[in-house]
């Protein structure tokens, strides 16, 4: 689907990593390759992929890495329309993933003790969303991990080993920013800090706050749990929690209609001062 909200829309998904470009696999993901992979088959054989081969139901399918654009840039990039920004995300999470596919392992099974093998290849879907649930600008991807790696050394596919991968993510995050913050800067908008991350310079902080609907959920939620339980939650527990808690996702309504509906929440002078942002690029 184009995004959570699509109607009748297609923004096909993309293959990424060396492992899909040693499958082989098209510029396009479709959905017959996509569910062979979940099924562990080789999409242009039909051939079990890795050796090992859980019970159903206890096989890890996949895993997901997200790549979300700081607030300015959503809203920029989404509600005022400028394809440059999303040119920019999608180049900056390419790179970020590609640092993050060098992380990528597999589990190396001898007589004594097992160790984990670097492999730096990875099977993945990249998918582009620009809203949230919410309907708030929300440029970001979805990166669909497969658990498949190729090892060299006993040259033969075998399941991922993504402890690596989690450990570099405070990493890999800082290299999108850094490029995204790059690619911004070079298309005429002026940045400034915000936290370990950036805002575009120019965007009121009300605007941000009146677009992060979702985040404003989630921190309710949070603190809702946390007086009940008397301890702060953990990071496991938050991202149950919030997943939980997702409302549902709307079908029948067009990105069109997705954008005139964030234009309306612009005040009159919002919208001149944001549309100013872009002219001066």
């Amino acid at each position: 689907q184009n995004d959570y909200y699509a109607a009748d829309e297609a923004r096909p998904g993309e293959w990424i990593g060396v492992g899909s470009a040693r499958l082989g696999l098209p510029k396009t993901v479709s959905r017959e390759a996509f569910v062979s992979l979940c099924e562990n088959r080789d999409p242009n054989t039909g051939t079990r992929l890795s050796q090992r081969q859980l019970a159903e139901g206890k096989r890890r399918v996949f895993y997901d890495f997200t790549c979300s654009a700081p607030k300015s840039v959503s809203i920029l990039a989404v509600t005022l329309d400028d394809p440059r920004l999303v040119s920019a995300h999608q180049e900056a999470a390419r790179i970020a993933f590609g640092e993050l596919e060098g992380f990528a392992s597999t589990r190396v099974r001898n007589q004594g003790p097992s160790s984990d093998r670097s492999t730096g290849n990875l099977v993945a879907a990249k998918f582009l969303h620009t809203s949230s649930r919410a309907l708030d600008p929300q440029l970001h991807s979805h990166f669909t991990v497969f658990n498949a790696t190729w090892d060299a050394q006993e040259t033969r596919w075998k399941a991922l080993q993504a402890g690596p991968m989690y450990l570099a993510i405070r990493y890999a995050t800082q290299v999108y920013r850094n490029e995204l913050a790059r690619r911004v800067q070079s298309a005429g908008y002026l940045v400034r800090s915000q936290g370990p991350s950036f805002e575009i310079l120019g965007v009121p902080e009300a605007l941000l706050q009146r677009f992060s609907k979702r985040s404003a959920q989630r921190d309710v939620i949070v603190r809702e749990m946390e007086a009940r339980l008397g301890r702060r939650l953990s990071n496991d527990e938050i991202s149950h929690a919030v997943h939980q808690s997702r409302p549902r996702k709307l079908s029948g309504i067009t990105t069109a209609e997705v954008r005139a509906r964030q234009v309306a929440q612009l005040t009159p002078e919002e919208s001149p001062a944001l549309g100013s942002l872009r002219q001066h690029c």
